[in-house]
């Protein structure tokens, strides 16, 4: 950092604390961590920093934002940060070309490496896996066999020590189970057939929708006399007959098998909208009571399994799926190049979204009270991300977003190192760059992909590089989890006289925290109304802003808050550094601040 921008700095504080005028109390390191019964954020015996005061009522800000003074206790309940993996393309244990679930347990200590007191891990605490049951195609959608790991990825019980090494590291694991269709090459679709050429309809027949003559869209022919089955996604893919009670008993014997034998913890359920055929209100309503059968069920195998669906619709109709039971839904208004996120982020529009994340969950669990949100800005089937957000500060501001929100976020393999792939799904599902020169572990062909989505630096690199945009994630899932508020409690909107600048008070378990956005390129001074929330500590911060030439691992003080604001590099700031006096509080432009 230049000479010039240290005494700005240093004048700016002086400043504030000379303008503000009153008398507060001083903070020291007795001051209490922020705790709930469900879990609970510890303060580290190095926290000291983070609550003593330069002078007067200035509360001092903690080192490095808290990454490496606050140190918290791992989840213990349904609230988690998830990070989504395609196996297939994660890591290559045996150099066979395909990715493994060997390869998975291999770089477990990348997501979490068990202890909340080291800086080196993701600090994630639940994967969901893709589809891994036996398939024969790549992307394993089309199931052939719902009790048996597919062969490219191992073996049940590889599946039984992935689990296992995963717990150790105080990490969930959901897995894909897709039950709205099957493989067209599933023993109960070959058997369906079998019946229908015998005149039989009500055996397996009845496991699938087949109809005479139905040349319509999303249906194709049997292969038996002038029957059609229904296929909505693919001729591959038969759609199942969820209303069928012999099937729904086969499920349940599935499901059964995977929370008590191999020990998931949930499930990931594709396509939940398509349950019922069609796309009416009365078909949603059918698919919410299969939805809440098989939840219901699940939940009687373990009381704290962990749902998630994907219903791929507008947010009325995901809003009312959480009549199922089901904990949560993808909150799809906030994904892609026009989701809530990235038109926040360029919009610089804090004031919108923190009112939108109010009105949200007041909807969902208006639907379900126990209604877990899941945040998300890309996965397997849309763009990644660093493709719609090509702008170091922006990727930074637009994981701010959504990783400061309430509920589970989850996270796309890839996505913290800036990886790419926005054509055809295969391009958006290619191997993990792990390292430039040790090519072990990486997959470097993924079926129908010509391109492989490789970012200027690799996981190695980033590591390496503190300014990387690995290590900014890396801040912001510690931030978040040294503040379980944030996931867990009730938001209120905080208007803060600014557009750019917004805030919401958090409260969970009679423990409170304020998250402050400020989107703009500049810094943002305002008062918080005590009534609204009473400033006692800082417990962290985020800072987005990077030169706007800047790469994936910038490292540069003099250009880290010089140029790159909201827009990625149209406006300057002289202010670097956070400074909260009293209710007043200063923040540099693009950043997050966590108070309590």
């Amino acid at each position: 950092m230049t000479t010039k921008k240290i005494v700005s700095a240093i004048l700016a504080v002086s400043m504030l604390s000379a303008l503000s005028g009153c008398q507060g109390r001083v903070y020291n390191s007795d001051v209490q961590p922020s705790t709930t019964s469900q879990t609970q954020s510890t303060a580290s015996s190095t926290e000291s920093t983070a609550s003593q005061t330069d002078s007067g009522n200035s509360v001092k800000v903690p080192e490095d934002g808290g990454f490496k003074t606050v140190s918290y206790d791992f989840s213990n309940d349904k609230y988690r940060t998830f990070y989504e993996i395609f196996p297939y393309s994660f890591y290559d244990s045996d150099g066979d070309g395909i990715g493994d679930l060997n390869g998975i347990i291999h770089q477990l200590d990348y997501l979490n490496d068990g202890d909340t007191s080291t800086t080196d891990d993701l600090g994630i605490e639940g994967i969901w896996l893709m589809p891994i049951m036996q398939s024969p195609s790549y992307h394993k959608y089309d199931v052939q066999d719902y009790m048996t790991v597919d062969k490219d990825y191992g073996t049940n019980d590889d599946m039984k020590k992935l689990v296992e090494e995963a717990h150790k590291r105080h990490i969930n694991v959901i897995i894909d189970f897709v039950i709205n269709h099957s493989s067209r090459q599933h023993e109960w679709f070959q058997k369906a057939k079998e019946e229908l050429k015998e005149g039989k309809t009500d055996g397996y027949a009845d496991y699938y929708h087949f109809e005479k003559n139905a040349k319509k869209t999303g249906w194709n022919p049997a292969g038996v006399d002038d029957w059609y089955y229904e296929s909505e996604f693919s001729p591959d893919m038969p759609d199942l007959n969820l209303k069928n009670e012999s099937l729904q008993k086969e499920l349940q014997d599935i499901v059964k098998y995977w929370l008590t034998e191999i020990g998931v913890d949930g499930f990931r359920l594709d396509a939940v909208w398509w349950f019922e055929s069609g796309n009416t209100s009365t078909d949603d309503q059918g698919s919410i009571e299969e939805l809440k059968w098989f939840y219901d069920y699940a939940k009687s195998i373990k009381e704290d399994v962990y749902m998630v669906g994907e219903c791929w619709k507008p947010s009325l109709t995901i809003s009312e799926f959480y009549k199922s039971g089901v904990d949560s839904f993808f909150n799809f208004d906030m994904e892609g190049a026009t989701g809530r996120v990235n038109a926040s982020v360029n919009g610089k529009d804090a004031k919108g979204f923190v009112q939108f994340l109010e009105t949200w969950q007041n909807d969902i669990r208006g639907n379900n009270p126990n209604a877990i949100d899941t945040p998300f800005i890309s996965n397997h089937d849309t763009g990644r991300s660093a493709g719609f957000i090509p702008k170091e500060t922006n990727k930074r501001l637009a994981a701010s977003l959504y990783l400061m929100s309430p509920g589970n976020p989850f996270i796309y393999y890839g996505e913290e190192i800036g990886m790419t792939g926005s054509q055809n799904d295969p391009e958006k599902r290619t191997g993990m760059y792990w390292s430039a020169t040790d090519t072990t572990g990486y997959v470097p062909k993924i079926p129908g992909a010509s391109a492989d989505g490789k970012p200027d630096k690799s996981v190695e690199e980033q590591l390496a590089d503190e300014d990387s945009l690995l290590n900014f994630y890396k801040k912001a899932v510690a931030l978040r989890n040294q503040n379980p508020e944030i996931a867990r409690g009730t938001l209120k909107f905080v208007d803060l006289g600014s557009t750019e600048t917004a805030g919401y008070v958090t409260e969970y378990n009679g423990s409170k925290v304020m998250v402050i956005f400020n989107l703009s390129g500049k810094s943002a001074t305002f008062d918080i109304p005590e009534d609204t929330f009473k400033v006692n500590e800082v417990r962290g911060y985020l800072k987005a802003s990077v030169d706007s030439g800047a790469s994936a691992s910038k490292s540069a003080d003099d250009d880290f808050f010089g140029t790159g604001g909201g827009t990625g590099g149209d406006e300057t700031d002289d202010v670097t550094e956070f400074t909260v006096s009293g209710q007043t509080v200063t923040m540099p432009g693009s950043t997050v601040i966590v108070l309590k």
